[in-house]
């Protein structure tokens, strides 16, 4: 008997029926090229640890799901058994608005989250890619971000307590339900960001905010990033700054599609470049920022400024956030530099030269974080590409982050390119350390194998 078939059998002696995907559906889970051996979705986290003690007494490899948004991050996994669907999940647990704290499953949506606080007035300071899709335990775990970074900070400055299953399906938590819990270990921020390889993220605790009275967003030509990215600096030393600054350039900016892409399409396209700045807080706050960021940008030698209306300004920081990640937007190369925020204008300008690639690279530039995104999409690149070049590319990209006090993640690239490089970069130091961790809490390495930094 096929060893896929025996999986299934195995499985469905434990799992109910609506918890093991049919077979002619196991393509949609593909990872990087690997189409898993089987796929569950346990409902609740009873059903996880259960579904983990299996996987551990049969050493089956698990690769934890969310909304499959970020499934094209990591490293090719060593090997593929199982994906742990983690879409049934869904419940709110709780939810204080008088506290201002959420508790929910790990298969909620971050989109379906912040409807249902919207009712009470809050909502939840976390952005990610494809929010409709992209749940909270999958966000937690890639540490996924958006363009108000700046002013948000990572997921986990937001979480407060977490519940998880170990590999060997033992329940646990962390942290609490109140916002001042500071005993022990701080094992929030250690999951945070392990990509499902210490254990799999069943639940979450956030401290949430009050929704804004009001927001805002400028929109300014430059005639190139240097200058945008000068007059954004400017804008967040400002006592009443910008909530976040975002500087756009070439064909990022195209690919956005509306603001910038359309007023400012010529532009972009000789070179220039779009600074988008977004407010938020009270009316009258927000009308004095308004006003003071269009005079600073003048000032600072923008040709044109432009104020989007909320839904403008909502509708942009979609595109922004799902940048590269939606289908239409999914680049043949991205790469994300994250360097000191002084250093952004320099690394920026050196990765602009770099068109080794036949086409200089789309570039989205955060001043305020000190984020910097590299897309190469397949329209801009010749069909006859030597990999040598683009691993080369890449060489250059991370010598040149590294020079600047940063590093880089290879976001995206082709599968054949992704086998040969190790998508985190360098090994960090502490390495040993990382190692000794996971052996401790994956003892025979059977989550997310290969993914992680190290290939670990």
């Amino acid at each position: 008997m096929p060893l896929a078939e025996s999986i299934q059998d195995k499985l469905a002696g434990f799992l109910d029926g609506d918890a093991i995907v049919p077979p002619e559906q196991l393509d949609r889970y593909a990872l990087d090229g690997s189409v898993p051996r089987a796929v569950v979705r346990p409902a609740g986290r009873q059903a996880v640890a259960e579904f983990l003690r299996w996987a551990s007494l049969e050493v089956v490899s698990v690769f934890p799901w969310g909304g499959g948004t970020q499934a094209a991050l990591g490293n090719v996994p060593s090997r593929v058994d199982v994906v742990l669907d983690l879409s049934r999940c869904v419940r709110i647990l709780d939810y204080q608005p008088a506290d201002l704290t959420a508790t929910v499953e790990a298969g909620v949506t971050l989109q379906g989250l912040q409807q249902e606080l919207e009712r009470g007035g809050e909502f939840l300071p976390v952005e990610a890619p494809l929010a409709e899709r992209a749940t909270l335990g999958g966000i937690l775990a890639a540490n996924a971000t958006g363009p108000l970074r700046a002013s948000y900070g990572l997921p986990r400055d937001w979480l407060i307590g977490i519940g998880v299953v170990s590999a060997e399906g033992v329940e646990s938590k962390a942290g609490g339900k109140v916002v001042k819990n500071v005993t022990g270990y701080d094992l929030n921020k250690l999951y945070s960001g392990s990509m499902g390889t210490l254990a799999i993220i069943v639940e979450a605790t956030f401290k949430l905010s009050p929704l804004p009275a009001d927001t805002g967003t400028l929109v300014a030509a430059f005639s190139s990033m240097p200058e945008g990215i000068e007059a954004g600096r400017r804008l967040l030393r400002q006592t009443a700054s910008a909530q976040a600054v975002q500087v756009v350039e070439g064909q990022a900016g195209h690919h956005l599609g509306g603001e910038p892409g359309g007023r400012f399409t010529e532009s972009l396209t000789v070179g220039g470049a779009a600074t988008l700045a977004f407010f938020s807080g009270r009316p009258a706050a927000v009308r004095r920022r308004i006003e003071e960021g269009t005079r600073l940008l003048r000032e600072a030698g923008a040709t044109e400024v432009a104020r989007l209306d909320h839904g403008e300004g909502r509708q942009l920081l979609r595109r922004l956030a799902d940048l590269g990640w939606s289908v239409e937007t999914q680049p043949y190369l991205g790469i994300k530099l994250s360097v000191p925020p002084a250093a952004v204008a320099q690394v920026a300008a050196g990765c602009r030269q770099d068109s080794s690639l036949g086409f200089p690279p789309g570039v989205v530039a955060d001043p305020g974080f000190g984020t910097v995104q590299l897309f190469w999409w397949a329209d801009s690149i010749s069909s006859w590409l030597d990999e040598s070049l683009v691993l080369g590319t890449i060489a250059r990209i991370r010598d040149l982050a590294r020079k600047a006090g940063g590093a880089t993640v290879v976001e995206h690239c082709p599968l054949p390119l992704k086998k040969r490089i190790d998508i985190w970069g360098d090994s960090p130091q502490g390495m040993e350390l990382m190692r000794r961790v996971k052996q401790k809490f994956d003892p025979l390495g059977i989550l997310n194998p290969g993914r992680f930094v190290g290939k670990i």
